[in-house]
């Protein structure tokens, strides 16, 4: 790790953010040509017909960027059903994403997948920065440069170059993290805003929200206590962002959650993992799914409170158990689990206890080669059965 402490704090986030997104390129491109040709005739909506053995660019706009590709050129249709089941609709796809997306388009003059491509590199590049200067003060280089890596290297991370929502979801998560932390509530505010404009994540913040406000509340000046409690509010409101939007568009009220619907997303405990869990599903898979999510999160409490995750800040800790709590009680087993844990913000296991300060460098160095080498490999799986869809998986991510 002496190359790491010598050079300027930002370059190593970025060295290593670079270094697997640059291997994910290859893996992505080989997997490329297992792809069947995409012309909507498997019932997937399809902006742009792509043919099979695509190449590495058509392959990053595959499933959902097919919905955000449509929004970018299109985007949002004005008429629904006013009663009754609506079809699936861009509106289930917030709009912050597609429209930098389509701007850089404008500028630039790039094709939709290179530019959605250059936004998701982007925002995830400089989420990483951040959360290595986050833990790089309070853990020093090796604990920083390991919880970039561990998240790097997640099975689902090669979505970070794709045309989803991750890379901005992951930077203004780190973000609003880093502004309560530092209690800077202004900027935690304008966080939330583009988070109710990105993905349906305000109402997961709000429980990190409260119990900031909670910890932090005799330590703070009245000013500091209004503010903490107006973004509690603000939460709340923001929640209904986005449907309050689309409900005024289309002249029917329930336009986002009707939707929402025609993708099987019912928004019922019972129909969530931990319904599925105790007996809500239908079917011993969805079941076995939400088993291992379930544990799954239990790993993950075991991570934010072993001793070496004193490294990350209380508020990331505290995001990751709020946001997988989320996940368990808001939305049905489905094959895109492990691309929504990805942004619980931290690796999944407790990385920086392998190596705690103090150890050899050669350990470090050594661990460090594991958690990559070990990554890229599940990642390989993870491309070939979720990003592409062949003959033999029509599996979103």
């Amino acid at each position: 790790m002496r190359l790491i402490d010598r050079l300027p704090w930002w370059l190593a986030p970025l060295g290593i953010f670079a270094l697997t997104r640059l291997a994910d390129v290859f893996v992505i491109a080989h997997a490329s040509q297992h792809q069947v040709a995409m012309d909507g005739s498997y019932g997937i909506h399809v902006e742009t017909p792509k043919p099979a053995d695509p190449g590495y660019f058509p392959v990053l706009s595959n499933w959902d960027g097919q919905w955000y590709e449509t929004v970018a050129r299109h985007g949002y249709p004005r008429d629904l059903p006013l009663t009754g089941p609506v079809p699936q609709t861009a509106w289930a796809f917030y709009p912050l994403y597609p429209a930098i997306v389509r701007l850089v388009m404008i500028i630039t003059r790039l094709d939709f997948a290179p530019a959605a491509s250059l936004v998701s590199l982007a925002c995830a590049g400089a989420g990483m920065v951040l959360l290595y200067r986050m833990v790089l003060d309070r853990g020093g280089a090796f604990a920083a440069a390991i919880t970039v890596l561990g998240l790097c290297a997640l099975p689902s991370a090669p979505i970070l170059q794709a045309a989803y929502t991750e890379g901005l979801a992951l930077l203004l998560i780190v973000l609003l993290v880093w502004s309560l932390s530092r209690r800077s509530y202004d900027i935690a505010l304008v966080t939330l805003l583009g988070l109710a404009l990105t993905r349906p994540l305000v109402i997961a913040a709000a429980p990190l929200l409260l119990v900031h406000g909670l910890l932090r509340w005799r330590s703070s000046t009245v000013r500091q206590r209004w503010w903490m409690g107006g973004l509690l509010a603000a939460s709340g409101v923001l929640v209904l962002l986005w449907p309050g939007v689309a409900a005024v568009v289309t002249g029917r009220r329930d336009a986002y959650f009707a939707t929402q619907r025609a993708w099987g997303n019912q928004l019922e405990l019972k129909h969530s993992y931990l319904g599925w869990l105790f007996g809500g599903g239908a079917d011993g898979s969805s079941r076995d799914t939400a088993v291992t999510a379930v544990l799954v999160l239990l790993v993950l409490l075991v991570t934010v409170v072993v001793p070496a995750a004193r490294v990350w800040p209380l508020e990331l800790r505290l995001w990751a158990l709020g946001y997988a709590l989320y996940l368990m009680l808001a939305l049905r087993p489905t094959s895109s689990i492990e691309r929504y844990m990805l942004l619980v913000a931290i690796p999944w296991l407790p990385l920086t206890a392998l190596a705690p300060a103090g150890t050899r460098r050669w350990v470090q160095a050594l661990v460090f080669g594991v958690v990559l080498a070990l990554g890229i490999r599940v990642q390989v799986g993870w491309v070939g059965h979720y990003l592409i869809p062949t003959s033999g998986s029509m599996l979103p991510p």
